[in-house]
């Protein structure tokens, strides 16, 4: 959703909508804008991997995020719309983007670690299904070998364009229902070499109701984290908690909510190390990734307060 169009991605569109219409072979954009309550939106119907693929590639980036449904044949599937470009969804991303950049230390080119977005993966399901996470940290090439020339054997999975997979996904859902967005984490820790997800989920913010001194909507939003071998962890950092009857006087009175930044009870930490996780096989029981000496710290640190307000300032209408 992140990705600029070329002159190529339109002719591309244009092409592919064009053929749709006579023949149903590649999942549809439509032409009038979605709501979000339109959603889960049907574009498609009993299309192909390599047709869902190729549509894929070329819409990328029409602001929208697919979902490839897959049926009983294990071939086909249905596609749908499951969320769209929206200030909220976009600036959290960003502003998720900047705590992973923090270990680098100021260096923008070449960095130890790459933070990117709608870079296209294998699903982990061996489908041979492509998708693309909303965020991805991945090491420098420079520190862990692309899988075409790395010694591990089995060699490692990369990302559709030969570097080395993500080790850390990010997925935010504004307009995506939390139950699709579970799947879609729970699916991305099967592959291993993914040692953590994270999932922003924001509700719709409530019209009728507003903080008092900043006017923001009230919103609930929750986050959780995923690490190889640990329960999940979740945590509820709106400024209203979910289905509450007097949201003004929960944020003013309750102690409990996300109230101010810094707050450890609302704080995501991801150990740096796993970025660099490229062990050898079998993995050895003692076996710890090392971070390298021109990365700063141990933790990513994840602020939820912080993208509490990213996300209220972003909608304000």
């Amino acid at each position: 959703m992140a990705r600029a169009r070329t002159s190529n991605d339109v002719w591309w569109s244009e092409k592919l909508n064009s053929l749709d219409r006579f023949d149903g072979s590649y999942p549809i954009i439509p032409k009038e804008p979605l709501a979000e309550r339109s959603l889960p939106f049907l574009i498609g119907s009993r299309i192909t991997i390599k047709n869902y693929n190729i549509f894929l590639l070329n819409h990328g980036s029409s602001g929208y995020k697919f979902w490839f449904q897959l049926n009983n044949d294990n071939k086909t599937g249905n596609v749908y719309i499951i969320d769209m470009t929206s200030a909220v969804h976009e600036r959290v991303i960003f502003r998720l983007q900047k705590f992973f950049e923090v270990p680098n230390n100021g260096v923008v080119d070449f960095p130890p670690i790459l933070i990117a977005g709608q870079i296209l993966h294998n699903v982990p399901s061996g489908t041979g299904v492509w998708t693309a996470p909303d965020i991805l940290v991945q090491p420098d090439m420079v520190l862990v070998p692309k899988p075409s020339t790395s010694t591990v054997v089995p060699r490692p999975p990369g990302d559709l364009d030969g570097n080395p997979h993500a080790r850390i996904i990010c997925e935010v859902a504004v307009g995506q229902d939390a139950s699709r967005l579970s799947q879609k984490c729970i699916s991305w820790m099967q592959e291993q070499y993914v040692r953590d997800v994270v999932s922003i989920k924001i509700l719709e913010p409530r019209r009728n109701v507003q903080e008092p001194r900043t006017g923001y909507f009230f919103r609930t939003m929750t986050a959780k984290l995923y690490h190889q071998g640990m329960a999940v962890q979740q945590w509820d950092f709106g400024n209203a908690r979910k289905n509450s009857r007097d949201p003004v006087g929960d944020f003013t009175n309750d102690p409990a909510l996300c109230r101010a930044p810094n707050d450890p009870n609302f704080q995501i930490s991801i150990p740096i190390s796993d970025v660099f996780w490229d062990p050898p096989f079998p993995i050895p029981p003692t076996y710890i990734p090392m971070i390298p000496t021109n990365v700063a710290g141990h933790v990513f640190n994840i602020d939820l307060y912080l993208i509490q307000r990213c996300a209220l300032r972003s909608h304000t209408l």
